[in-house]
């Protein structure tokens, strides 16, 4: 009987019609756990020998859980003259004469309404706690290690007109079931001593307790372990794709180095340079790239135990143990992928002004620059492009935190192969 399970098995697995992934970072590598367990043949095809080595490698190892606050907001249009003209040190956007990006501008300010901030939040919210509930169940299944913890997180507020705006948006996410509270500063001193050591006065705090922390690229490359080993995940490594072209059934996708695969299914988890392969077929995304910077330094002598956001300066803090990982900036427009100086010593000084004692600032390493893939409603586009084409693209900041639940969508979109 034994015997003849494994031949019906090798049989079915024969036969499975195939999904090919093209970007192995945490988005990729997610959607291929939820698409074999469903029983497609998955191949994943990456430009990098490793999974997770973009923007899934330095981001700033926070699982946000509650918050899932939209870019775009009414708080952020009084503020978009200096944000054009360069004067915020935190976020910029820097103009250039490309039509995809004066649309994509338009779009953003569009949704920086009320109405609009509120629909993108909850529905940011929704899907975070879906990811939330797919992560819980895998580890049940499979208790992969990645330096998980559940550390708590607190959102730093300096000014009365943050805390206006946070009230706000707490509430909205609290009648959604998110478990966070607004916390005095002397609470929030309370909740984490560190905070008392800060040179700057505090108008308050957003507290989450259950948010965690967890090594994102050391998860994918876990991930992609158990799927090679237990599904028969196929991972293609070095492999850049140039081109991708439908014919009479299926897909073919040719490398640079004009070798081609063939495939029932296409699913484009590339990012913000999806765009690439979709704009030759006349189905371009409304994505732009928001790039971002991390360094980290030896842990300080009054550094924090939780996870902490400095909600002005868009700077977060997540203590590794014996390093203290600091992450952040916002540069739209920004294409290049090399380390900026300049900015990150921006970075560093306004980490230094928010927690001096969190991390040896003088022993800082020399930093990581990644893309964060940015929609203009902050919310990811997984839908089908076209038959046989999919995508799961454009979680921005939040990536790490939606994966495993946009994966589990884009599994339900595509159903069980037939």
């Amino acid at each position: 009987m034994v015997e003849i399970a494994k031949a019906a098995h090798h049989c079915a697995m024969a036969i499975a019609r195939k999904a090919l992934i093209i970007g192995g970072g945490i988005i990729g590598v997610t959607s291929a756990y939820a698409l074999a367990r469903n029983g497609w043949a998955v191949t994943i095809v990456e430009s990098e020998p490793q999974v997770a080595r973009g923007a899934s490698l330095g981001n700033g190892r926070q699982l946000s859980y509650s918050h899932t606050n939209a870019l775009a907001s009414p708080a952020l249009l009084p503020q978009m003259p200096s944000l054009l003209l360069g004067h915020d040190d935190a976020f910029r956007i820097n103009l250039r004469p490309s039509l995809p990006f004066a649309m994509w501008l338009m779009r953003f300010l569009g949704n920086c309404t009320r109405r609009a901030f509120r629909a993108n939040t909850l529905a940011c919210l929704q899907l975070a706690q879906e990811s939330r509930a797919a992560m819980d169940d895998l580890l049940d299944q499979h208790p992969i290690a990645f330096n998980q913890r559940k550390a708590g997180k607190l959102v730093l507020l300096r000014c009365e007109q943050e805390l206006l705006a946070a009230e706000a948006s707490t509430q909205l996410r609290q009648s959604a079931g998110a478990e966070l509270e607004l916390v005095s500063p002397e609470q929030a001193c309370e909740i984490e001593p560190a905070l008392a050591h800060g040179p700057e006065q505090l108008a308050g705090a957003i507290y989450s307790p259950a948010d965690e922390t967890g090594d994102c690229s050391h998860f994918a490359a876990e991930l992609l372990d158990l799927l090679q080993r237990s599904y028969g995940v196929t991972f293609l490594g070095g492999n850049s794709v140039n081109r991708i072209a439908r014919q009479a059934q299926g897909w073919r996708v040719q490398h640079e180095d004009g070798s081609e695969l063939e495939s029932d299914h296409v699913l484009l988890t590339t990012g913000h340079q999806a765009n690439h392969l979709l704009a030759p077929l006349g189905l371009a995304q409304p994505i732009q790239s928001m790039k971002g910077y991390s360094f980290t330094a030896p842990i300080g002598i009054a550094a924090p135990a939780l996870s902490i956001t400095d909600n002005a300066r868009r700077i977060v803090f997540t203590n590794l143990g014996e390093h203290m990982l600091i992450a952040g900036i916002a540069d739209m427009g920004d294409a290049s992928k090399q380390v900026d100086p300049q900015r990150l010593a921006v970075m560093r000084r306004a980490a230094q002004a928010s927690l001096p004692y969190a991390a040896d600032y003088d022993a800082v390493d020399e930093g990581w620059a990644g893309h964060r893939p940015m929609t203009p409603d902050s919310l990811p586009i997984i839908k089908q492009l076209a038959p046989g084409l999919f995508a799961n693209l454009g979680h921005g900041m939040l990536g790490w935190t939606l994966a495993m639940g946009s994966a589990e969508r884009l599994a339900r979109l595509l159903g069980r192969p037939t």
